[in-house]
C-alpha cells in the first residue's frame, strides 16, 4: 500500500530545475515496471573549479528524512539568490535525492524485486536502480575539468571530494555515522557529532551492527568488507572518495531529523574540504 507519492518528489525536482540554469539534470533514467523517473542533478557553481560534493538519499524507502533533506538542498540551490547562512552555492554538487521510488512510496526498505539495494554494489548492473547510480558516478569520473598545471596544460580529471549518503535507523536511540576513509585521511566524524548534539541525542551503544561505535562514529578504514557491497563501499573503492553515511533515528520528529541531516552536511563540507585527502 502506498503511503507517499513519488510524483511529489519529481514535481519539486522539476520546479527547481525551472528556476535556475545552474541546476541541470546530470543523469536520468526510467525504472521499470512502474516507469519511475530517477534523477541525479548537478549544481554548477560560478567557480567551476570549486570542490564537488555528492549527496545521495532514499536507497532505503523507509528512510524518508534523507530524501526530504536532499530535496530541500536542491531547492536552496535553485533559490540561491536568497540569503542562506551557509554558502551552498559556492560548491559544485551532484545530488541523487531518491534512489528507490518503489520503496519510498510504500515505506519499505527494499525495491520492487524485494532487494536491499544497499547490498547490490558488487555488481550494480544487476538492479536498475543501482545501475543508474553507478552510471551517474561513472559519467562523473569521465569528465575532465580545465585546470592549468605548471606546464600550462589542461586535463585534470574532475573528482568527487566528499560523498554524503543520507540514511535513517528505526532501531537507534540517537544519531550516528559511518566514516569511510583511508588511513591517511583526516577524521571529521567527531566534529559532525559535536555539532549535532544540540539537536538530538547521540547513539552511545558500544557496538552497532557488530562494528565498534565511538561516541556516534563508526570508522571504516581503507578496504573494509564486513558491511558488504554498500554504496559507501562502492564510493570508497570504485570512486576513491571519502564517504560519510549519516544515520538519524526515526523515533525523532520529522523536522528534527531533517535539520540533523542538514547540519551534518554543512559540517562535513566545512571540515572535509579543509582537510583534503
Amino acid at each position: 500500500m502506498k503511503v507517499r507519492n513519488y510524483a511529489d518528489v519529481t514535481d519539486r525536482i522539476l520546479e527547481a530545475l525551472r528556476k535556475s540554469e545552474h541546476l541541470t539534470v546530470w543523469h536520468q533514467a526510467s525504472i521499470a515496471p512502474s516507469s519511475y523517473p530517477l534523477y541525479c542533478l548537478r549544481w554548477t557553481a560560478q567557480q567551476k573549479s570549486s570542490p564537488l560534493i555528492y549527496v545521495s538519499a532514499g536507497i532505503h524507502g523507509d528512510e524518508p528524512a534523507g530524501v526530504e533533506c536532499a530535496l530541500r538542498l536542491i531547492e536552496l540551490l535553485a533559490d540561491h539568490d536568497k540569503h542562506n547562512p551557509f554558502p551552498f552555492n559556492e560548491y559544485n554538487w551532484l545530488i541523487s535525492p531518491c534512489d528507490n521510488p518503489y520503496g519510498y512510496e510504500r515505506d519499505i526498505r527494499e525495491n520492487a524485486a524485494g532487494l536491499d539495494l544497499n547490498r547490490m554494489f558488487e555488481t550494480p548492473t544487476l538492479c536498475p536502480e543501482t545501475a543508474f547510480i553507478a552510471e551517474a558516478l561513472q559519467r562523473k569520473q569521465s569528465v575532465r575539468v580545465e585546470k592549468f598545471n605548471s606546464n600550462n596544460t589542461i586535463g585534470e580529471k574532475a573528482a568527487i571530494e566528499l560523498a554524503l549518503d543520507l540514511h535513517e535507523d528505526c532501531d537507534s536511540n540517537g544519531f550516528y555515522l559511518w566514516e569511510r576513509r583511508t588511513s591517511q585521511c583526516f577524521p571529521i566524524g567527531n566534529v559532525i557529532v559535536k555539532n549535532v548534539v544540540g539537536l538530538c541525542s547521540i547513539n552511545q551503544d558500544s557496538l552497532i551492527e557488530n562494528h565498534r561505535n565511538e561516541n556516534g562514529v563508526i570508522t571504516l578504514l581503507d578496504k573494509v568488507t564486513t558491511k558488504g557491497w554498500t554504496r559507501g563501499r562502492y564510493l570508497a573503492e570504485q570512486v576513491n572518495t571519502r564517504c560519510l553515511i549519516l544515520e538519524t533515528p526515526t523515533q525523532l520528529d520529522w523536522e528534527t531529523r531533517i535539520a540533523v541531516h542538514m547540519i551534518a552536511i554543512q559540517t562535513a563540507v566545512k571540515y572535509a574540504l579543509n582537510h583534503l585527502c
